[in-house]
């Protein structure tokens, strides 16, 4: 592995050569043999802050890490990296077994969490409003206005009850129940 330390404003020791060279070692056991890896050391008076580019086979990594201790930036640095090599090893791993593993995980997992047979629940009644008669334009508006994520309404028009919703893409969604 070749290593590139470069130091700006301040003469590179060699104590921070031999810290930097065998926390790069670390990282090599989730890529595999690292082809380069680049080190920029720069010291100002506002943060020390460490910037590490690595090269392994097909992959380019990078991190950066800012702090007021050259060796708490190193380390900062070296943990993105290694978060990073690791979700990138259990994406190789998974692929080679034949089933895709996303390093993230799904949007609802711990946010509420799956009813157990026989468990009780609670229904927690935040607060009532009455289902007034509007067009869904009305509705969409009224949406838009207010903090909710979604608002229930008596449909003017078609005499049923709807919901408009808040998207992510941040257009409004409309759901209407087929009776």
């Amino acid at each position: 592995m070749k290593i590139n330390i470069t130091s700006r404003h301040e003469k590179l020791t060699e104590g921070l050569r031999l810290s930097v060279e065998d926390k790069i070692k670390r990282v090599e056991r989730y890529l595999g043999k690292i082809k380069e890896a680049h080190v920029i050391l720069n010291f100002e008076k506002k943060g020390h802050t460490c910037e590490i580019n690595l090269a392994a086979k097909g992959l380019k990594m990078s991190s950066k890490a800012v702090s007021r201790d050259m060796y708490n930036s190193i380390d900062g640095a070296l943990e993105k990296l290694e978060t990073q090599a690791k979700k990138h090893k259990d994406i190789r791993v998974g692929h080679h077994r034949g089933r895709e593993v996303s390093p993230f995980k799904s949007v609802t997992h711990g946010i509420i969490p799956p009813t157990v047979v026989g468990e009780e629940f609670e229904i927690i009644q935040s607060r009532q409003y009455s289902a007034k008669p509007m067009s869904v334009e009305e509705a969409a508006s009224q949406l838009a206005k207010s903090k909710d994520e979604f608002m229930v309404f008596y449909d003017a028009e078609t005499g049923r009850t709807g919901v408009v919703y808040k998207r992510k893409d941040h257009h409004i969604g409309l759901i209407e129940p087929e009776y």
